[in-house]
């Protein structure tokens, strides 16, 4: 067990909160009730050294009549927990981790434990994230933690462009608690901006149009996500471009000033009144999902675990049989509620108030966690559903995340803010084309995928709504434009609904990230040199796989707690790479390879021809507001979407003579029609766009079933054959020669039946026998999915028998094996 006096040092607010289940206005050194004993003003939080301490003049000291205490004390006192239990879940909750590797840094700014920015010499700045295994150097996924140059969680809240210039503002104003997010100006939607909730805040842009242009968008995030005022300062007028607070030469008395006279008015949103007010009572009006009290909702128990969904904060609670204690029912009702409902003299009957959750949880059954949706686009009850982390869009209207669906069984959790197609209008036929006919101009080696890239970019944002998600997988070498259609053309058409990662991305990573958010993932350097690469990756394509077809199946993880995670994962990816890591044929036919060509077979001033008419097409077609517009246009869609992936599936499948890839490219060609139409497709019309392209290489590479390529994996496997002279040939070549059906100067008929036999195969009679049990076939099959189901696998093949007990010459003994007829099983 680690030093846990000094591991907690400085950490207890958090530790508090996210362990103990304390709020932050509980965390104040200010009289107030007790958490632990309730009343009105006998506890305070000082947190003196940063030691947690606090005070309780009814309960705190070691007697509990009344004194102070440590952290630690208030930790147990909430939870109930042991000291060693305490210690083992706070030692799990930090993850303690390696010091990072900062040498050399000339600055380094701590974002949380486990995220810093360095800058080196020459003014390099680059982030540092530890990933559970080892520090990166990358920025963590999103929502990424704010940099505070001071915290607290009273003070007003001054949000600067830099960590530099965050460092700067909090010496002119050191009674503000300033801030800032990493990562520049158009990352400021990947920050956490949640614990700016309910405070005050001021915008100190840089002087230039690019920071005040992300400090309004800010300033309206701000706002929607419940900031309780915004306020933006304007640069002086005369300060050169670029100008920010850290070139200030100010004293604070004279920043002080300066603020005041060049801040605007609270900043005003009128346009969210209708969202945060109460639901109009109308026949629209929803009903109350059952078991709904007037703060919370029982969701049901799972074993001994209860779940619960406060309006307040709109997300799922889980609260174990013991943890039903005044400090974590307060956290779904007020106290007022539970003082109404469960009186006694000196506050509140708990146990009776956990007794009669109880009972409700009882009523409401086992709870299933596919019940929860997130953020994404959603079919409920015949209603299109935008669900954008605080607010659901409802068949175009807005509405509270409490309001949930009329007649729906589906829980809406509350999630950081998403813009999506914000208020944009839908985007019209002609603009639409143009998307398409961009992606057209990008070089494939098949002229087909530029339909498949486009379909699939503008059918992402849905995904959640769709019966069957197709993937696909761009591959390229060096120049020859996947940046520029990952961060130039999908990334800007699907702005905030969608999740982007890169590198050493796990597949516990993407699910726990994901959870119930239906949102595409793109995901770039997406490769498998290396062999914990490949196995990263296949754990990645495993779970695409799972996300593909719409169905009740759910992964099922455990938990250090012994409890069983259950995920439903309904998304799109977008995988990039020079080469594929594609191996399953479940995979392979789930996922269009789309590849661009060489740059070499232009010449150089073609290319640069080429680019340069592509790039200004690209700025001014594909924008962050052209996405927003095509969002809008395919949200709109989504009942005629979801028929025209009908009429394109079955033409698809018939084409293509096999379902699975009428599922795969049906679904893709009807996001791809939804760009030039806003009408269902007749049978003709899909066929007609089917048959204007070539899809030879698409249906040929994907429907090779595995027990072929289990049998073309035994036959490719090369043997040393010691003849006269060393040989080595192929397990094919050997049984041709022992058949007979070729001849070999060096290795005899004789020789090549000896040498299968020795590795577990015999060859008589237009057949081969494999043994079912032998370790040479099990070794070259060892890096395989066949690698101990060999036998079963084998046995699919086109006449292939379970042939009994036979003897392998050069073996030593006989094996159950299977029969394979060469001439049937190469059909």
């Amino acid at each position: 067990m680690s030093d846990i006096k000094e591991l907690t040092r400085g950490r207890w607010p958090d530790l508090l909160q996210q362990l103990g289940g304390l709020t932050a206005d509980q965390l104040t050194d200010t009289h107030q009730p007790c958490p632990c004993c309730g009343g009105t003003d006998r506890y305070r939080f000082d947190d003196k050294d940063g030691s947690g301490s606090w005070y309780c003049n009814q309960c705190g000291g070691r007697d509990g009549a009344g004194g102070g205490g440590t952290g630690m004390d208030l930790l147990m006192r909430v939870t109930n927990w042991s000291y060693a239990e305490a210690c083992r879940r706070i030692e799990q909750h930090l993850a303690v981790i390696p010091e990072p590797p900062i040498a050399g840094a000339e600055s380094v700014w701590r974002y949380s434990d486990t995220f810093y920015v360095l800058r080196f010499p020459g003014k390099k700045i680059r982030p540092l994230s530890w990933d559970g295994e080892a520090w990166r150097w990358k920025a963590p996924p999103e929502p990424r933690p704010l940099y505070w140059a001071r915290r607290d969680v009273t003070a007003p809240v001054l949000v600067a462009e830099g960590e530099k210039a965050a460092d700067a503002a909090q010496r002119l104003f050191p009674t503000a608690a300033c801030c800032t997010w990493a990562s520049g100006c158009k990352a400021a939607g990947k920050a956490d901006w949640s614990p700016l909730i309910g405070r005050k805040v001021t915008l100190w842009p840089d002087a230039d149009a690019v920071g005040r242009d992300a400090m309004a968008k800010l300033a309206i995030r701000l706002l929607k996500l419940g900031a309780a005022q915004v306020r933006i300062v304007q640069p002086p007028a005369d300060a050169p471009e670029g100008w920010d607070l850290a070139d200030a030469d100010w004293s604070p008395q004279e920043a002080g000033v300066y603020l005041k006279a060049n801040r605007s008015a609270p900043i005003e949103l009128p346009e969210l009144a209708p969202v945060e007010a109460v639901e109009p009572e109308t026949e629209l009006d929803p009903e109350p999902l059952p078991d709904a009290d007037a703060d919370f909702t029982c969701l049901g128990f799972d074993n001994d675990a209860f779940y619960y969904q406060p309006h307040s904060t709109g997300q799922v609670t889980r609260l174990s049989r013991s943890s039903h204690t005044g400090t974590n029912l307060v956290a779904l009702a007020p106290l007022a509620y539970w003082e109404s409902l469960y009186p006694t003299k000196t506050g509140v009957n708990w146990t009776a108030a956990a007794s009669s959750l109880f009972e409700k949880q009882a009523a409401a059954g086992v709870y299933t966690p596919d019940r929860i949706r997130g953020r994404g686009a959603w079919m409920d009850n015949g209603a299109i559903v935008l669900h954008l982390g605080d607010r659901l869009i409802v068949n175009g209207e807005a509405q509270p995340i409490r309001s949930g669906i009329k007649g729906s069984s589906y829980i809406y959790q509350r999630l950081a803010h998403r813009d999506g197609p914000g208020t944009a209008e839908p985007l019209g036929d002609d603009d639409a084309y143009r998307l398409m006919d961009i992606a057209d101009r990008f070089r494939w080696e098949v002229p087909a995928s530029s339909l498949l890239i486009a379909g699939w970019t503008a059918l992402a944002p849905i995904c959640g709504a769709l019966p069957w998600r197709p993937h696909i997988w761009l591959t390229a070498g060096a120049g020859s434009g996947k940046s520029a259609i990952l961060e130039r053309y999908v990334a800007p058409l699907l702005g905030d609904l969608s999740l982007h990662v890169s590198g050493n991305t796990s597949e516990a990573g993407l699910r726990q990230t994901l959870r119930a958010d239906a949102l595409p993932v793109v995901f770039d350097e997406a490769e498998s040199n290396e062999k914990p690469d490949q196995q990263r990756m296949q754990a990645v394509l495993s779970l695409a796989r799972v996300a593909s077809s719409e169905s009740r199946a759910q992964t099922i993880k455990g938990s250090a707690e012994g409890d069983a995670m259950r995920y439903s994962i309904r998304s799109m990816f977008l995988m990039s790479s020079i080469a594929t890591a594609l191996k399953q044929g479940a995979d392979k036919s789930r996922f269009a390879q789309l590849t661009l060509r060489n740059p070499s077979e232009l010449s150089r001033d073609d290319r640069i021809a080429h680019w340069e008419q592509l790039d200004s097409d690209l700025d001014r077609y594909v924008t962050d507001r052209i996405g927003q517009r095509l969002q809008a246009r395919t949200i709109s869609l989504i009942p005629v979407i979801r028929q025209s992936i009908k009429v394109f599936t079955r033409a698809a499948a018939e084409a293509f003579d096999s379902q699975r890839l009428g599922d795969q490219y049906g679904t893709l060609l009807a996001g791809a029609w939804s760009l030039q139409s806003r009408q269902v497709p007749t049978r003709d019309e899909a066929w007609r766009l089917i048959e204007q392209n070539e899809w030879e290489s698409y249906s040929q590479s994907t429907e090779v079933p595995d027990e072929k390529r289990c049998l073309q994996c035994i036959l490719q496997h090369q043997l040393r054959v010691e003849a006269d002279k060393i040989a080595t040939r192929t397990i094919g070549e050997l049984v041709d020669i022992a058949l007979h059906y070729s001849a070999d100067p060096t290795v005899t008929a004789e020789l090549a039946v000896a040498t299968l036999g020795r590795h577990g195969i015999k060859a008589e009679d237009g057949c081969i026998w494999v043994s079912n049990t032998a370790k040479a076939i099990a070794a070259i099959l060892s890096d395989t999915a066949w690698s101990t189901c060999w036998p079963t696998v084998l046995a699919r093949l086109p006449g292939a028998t379970k042939a009994g007990v036979i003897w392998f010459k050069g073996s030593g003994g006989n094996s159950r094996s299977v029969q394979i007829p060469l001439d049937q099983a190469n059909r």
